[in-house]
């Protein structure tokens, strides 16, 4: 992400690689473990932090025999809200994706010096925990695990963590693995949206593994501005791809195309200032969003979302259909007969996921209409991705 480039740079020579950056004078204080720099809470604050982190690790319902169970790991590292607002929302839509909300874990680095916090703190003490205590709970033969962060990241790889004037620190592609391997977590799926996060791509390039990232290892990725609600990445991902029927390289691939039209706008705008704007502004690049996929992951993801894939499809069409019966239905999509019958379709795979993972029909009407209400509010913003997602679950 191009705003706080300069300090993610700084902040990744000063704890993770400074010997390489300054000379030999000077050291990596922490040998290049996984770590931060960290001044101490004081004591209200750090005993509500071990609280909240406590409390979090307690909730985490135990794994099921003979259901592929999903334990979901969501963390803002850096302390500007709109780290925070992704990591959050990004857990809800992971949650509901993957009948998960009894096994989700949000961190934060906070939304700024001073800010109330909600979530326990993103710190590596916290993060390793909730690694540990989901690993403790998931059968590896069975069970799928996700890993997503967001922050500043940092052309050597590095993911910035920052609570400012408090925490500095940084994580690494290695440091992931390694904490992944020690909590006996096999099957897996890493997203990761930062500058330069391309890096994690090598390093999981494995059968157990899909990682995701919001840029290749020498690219930036866009929308940190603080105000923001989502990066382009999360917006791209979480809050329209992965809200359709398709599965996750479908939706990484929708994500990317969206990413791909918003920076190619944000190209014509830079194009469009003047002389003396352009010669101070660097022209934006683009991100390229970078994945790789494991087949075993994959597999295990399949089985993982297929019930929330068939809720996303069923209360899609259940809106669509809504709007064709009043006369205002999508191009495309005003037939009420072909949407009842796709309508009714999704509705009954649903049902039959849901009743394999202990759900029942009511349960699952309860989440159709979740998903329709979200439609609803998201349509005038998003009527070309909602069209994607209906013409996917249109398909025979």
């Amino acid at each position: 992400m191009l705003k706080g480039f300069a300090r993610v740079a700084l902040l990744a020579m000063a704890v993770a690689g400074a010997a390489n950056a300054q000379g030999p004078q000077q050291r990596d204080p922490l040998n290049g473990q996984f770590g931060a720099m960290e001044i101490a809470m004081s004591p209200a604050e750090a005993a509500a932090d071990a609280m909240r982190i406590g409390e979090a690790l307690a909730k985490l319902a135990p794994q099921r025999p003979g259901i592929v169970d999903t334990y979901i790991l969501s963390a803002s590292f850096w302390d500007e809200p709109v780290f925070e607002n992704e990591a959050r929302e990004a857990a809800n839509v992971l949650a509901r994706r993957y009948d998960a909300a009894e096994r989700v874990i949000t961190l934060s680095a906070g939304r700024g010096p001073g800010a109330a916090r909600t979530y326990a703190a993103a710190t590596p003490n916290n993060f390793n925990a909730a690694l540990g205590r989901i690993g403790k709970l998931a059968d590896p033969n069975e069970d799928l695990v996700v890993v997503f962060f967001t922050s500043h990241g940092g052309p050597d790889g590095a993911v910035a963590m920052q609570e400012k004037g408090r925490l500095g620190g940084a994580i690494r592609a290695l440091h992931l693995r390694n904490s992944l391997q020690q909590a006996n977590i096999r099957s897996k799926l890493v997203i990761v949206s930062a500058c330069y996060s391309g890096y994690f791509i090598l390093p999981f390039s494995n059968d157990d593994t899909v990682v995701l990232t919001a840029a290749a290892a020498d690219k930036t990725s866009f929308g940190c501005e603080p105000s923001r609600d989502w990066t382009y990445f999360g917006d791209a991902l979480f809050n329209h791809a992965l809200r359709g029927g398709g599965g996750i390289v479908e939706a990484f691939d929708q994500a990317r195309g969206l990413v791909t039209k918003w920076e190619g706008d944000l190209l014509a705008q830079w194009k469009a200032q003047s002389a003396s704007v352009r010669a101070r502004e660097p022209q934006p690049e683009p991100s390229n969003p970078q994945n790789n996929v494991g087949d075993s992951a994959l597999a295990r993801i399949a089985k993982a979302e297929g019930y929330g894939v068939a809720i996303a499809c069923a209360g899609n069409l259940s809106y669509a259909l809504d709007r064709a019966r009043t006369g205002s239905g999508f191009k495309g999509f005003a037939d009420a007969a072909a949407l009842t019958s796709a309508l009714n379709a999704a509705t009954a795979r649903a049902n039959t996921e849901g009743a394999a993972r202990g759900r029942s029909n009511q349960d699952t009407a309860r989440s159709i209409m979740q998903v329709s209400t979200t439609a609803l509010q998201l349509a005038k913003a998003q009527t070309p991705t909602l069209i994607t997602h209906l013409e996917r679950c249109m398909a025979p």
